[in-house]
């Protein structure tokens, strides 16, 4: 090859070097910058923050935690949540806090994608440098130059390592704080699950104060009488007779029993039992849901409750409903006038005497031959007693299904049968395992079969104690 054409050679190679020189930088600057974008993350990140912080001040009403706050500054706090403009900006603050947590999401989702679209454009694009490299060095280069290339290719890679290290320092940072947001919105939600119930019954509590007190002016002397010196004003009641904290169990019920849609199926097959009846009593009526089946399948029936917010919901729904203790109330019907009287979820509430009186009490009140249903927590099931029973804070006594079987037989009722409900699903089980088909044929053999039968009677001892049913009911008429 004479000289003329080396160079014409070396001359291609170079600008082949040159232009994947320029195309690997155009690459490198392109990924820098992909990386670089996702500090706008950061900024919605801090937006969020800044978004709490903010609502916790509108729903406190620029005060102080309430562990600061006298009682008179509390219930002006409630008060000033009642006010429509400041729900409104509470509700709008907490819109604009979840629609600036969507728009980070997305934005992390788009830069991801345009991230990864990145790499991979810089990956073929080294691919190809290199081979410029090597190509450049085969053809005769100046080796100097192609260590000094490889050099600069190792450093854009240390480079790289460093960019790529960085993000991923950064998303970690990122979702460290979307996990602490996502905790900070789910207590958020569940608070604001409950302003509607605490603003009505702080309303009503207060309400109910302003019809008792007595009117200005009303004190006034009888006729003849001499006048008398003002008298001084009397100090404002304590709320502590309204039931101000009755919409606490009504949160309580929604979070942990169920939907009224659940409550609703699990009782469905109630009703068919007082089909026909007429003055069916509801105790403890709860939110209605086995008011609503009566209704629907045409059963005269009233339901009691003890708590206030319970009977406004069942009212609100044009259900009928009073506030009254279970015993009182049964004790005023005549006797035999009551068509069926059922109780959900009620039993495990009452001191063994008072549950005592009121079975017996109900034996009195019912007509011959209506019905009786109790259902309660089955505290024979261990799963059922650990996970039900002890988290809700009113319970009072367990009842064994036995046990609650021969109070109502002792008061007089027949035909009393335990109906088992709420059956763990398979899968909720203890599992067991698979047996051999045929007879072993070797001592280990034999010694595994023997293993696995021993474990299959163990887990079926377990699951009888521990996943059998949540709930029962003792079925009886008079």
């Amino acid at each position: 090859m004479n000289d003329d054409q080396s160079g014409s050679v070396l001359g291609r190679l170079e600008r082949e070097r040159e232009q994947a020189e320029r195309r690997y930088v155009a690459a490198l600057a392109a990924l820098d910058a992909a990386t670089t974008g996702q500090r706008a993350l950061d900024d919605a990140v801090s937006a969020s923050e800044a978004d709490v912080a903010r609502l916790s001040l509108l729903w406190n009403n620029n005060q102080p935690p309430a562990a600061g706050r006298s009682f008179i500054g509390r219930v002006m706090t409630e008060l000033g949540r009642l006010l429509p403009w400041r729900r409104r900006a509470f509700l709008g603050a907490l819109l604009a806090a979840v629609s600036r947590q969507a728009a980070a999401t997305r934005a992390l989702l788009d830069a991801q994608r345009h991230f990864q679209s990145h790499v991979i454009w810089y990956a073929q694009t080294v691919a190809n440098f290199a081979g410029t490299q090597r190509r450049t060095g085969g053809a005769g280069g100046d080796a100097q130059s192609v260590e000094v290339m490889q050099a600069a290719v190792g450093a854009l890679a240390t480079d790289w390592q460093l960019h790529w290290d960085a993000l991923q320092a950064r998303d970690h940072r990122f979702d460290a704080r979307m996990d602490a947001l996502s905790r900070a919105y789910e207590d958020l939600r569940d608070a604001s699950a409950l302003v509607d119930q605490r603003s009505l019954a702080l309303k009503r509590a207060v309400e109910g104060w302003r019809s008792t007190a007595p009117a200005a002016g009303t004190d006034a002397a009888a006729p003849g009488a001499a006048p008398t010196a003002p008298a001084v004003a009397a100090p404002l009641p304590v709320l502590v007779d309204a039931d101000i904290d009755a919409f606490k169990y009504v949160a309580f019920e929604d979070r942990f029993r169920g939907s009224r849609e659940e409550i609703r199926h699990r009782l469905s097959d109630y009703p068919p039992l007082f089909a026909g009846a007429r003055a069916v009593l509801d105790i403890g009526c709860g939110r209605g849901e086995l008011l609503d089946l009566f209704r629907e399948q045409g059963v005269d029936a009233r339901g009691i409750d003890v708590n206030d917010d319970m009977v406004a919901a069942c009212r609100a729904r044009g259900l009928v409903a009073d506030r009254a203790d279970a015993l009182t109330y049964l004790s005023a019907q005549p006797d035999g006038s009551l068509g069926g009287l059922v109780a959900i979820q009620v039993v495990e509430h009452l001191e063994p005497p008072y549950l005592m009186r009121l079975i017996e009490t109900a034996h009195h009140k019912l007509a011959p031959g209506a019905p009786l249903v109790l259902e309660t927590i089955n505290a024979a099931c261990w799963a059922a007693f650990f996970d039900s029973y002890i988290r809700d804070f009113t319970h009072v006594r367990p009842l064994h299904p036995e046990t609650l079987r021969y109070l109502v037989q002792a008061s007089g009722f027949t035909r009393a049968e335990i109906q088992f409900r709420s059956e763990f699903a398979p899968h909720d089980r203890l599992r067991t395992v698979s047996m051999p088909g045929a007879a072993p044929e070797t001592p280990e053999q034999a010694a595994i079969a023997e293993l696995s039968e021993a474990l299959n009677a163990h887990a079926e001892r377990l699951n009888a104690q521990l996943f059998t049913h949540r709930d029962f009911a003792i079925i009886a008429r008079k």
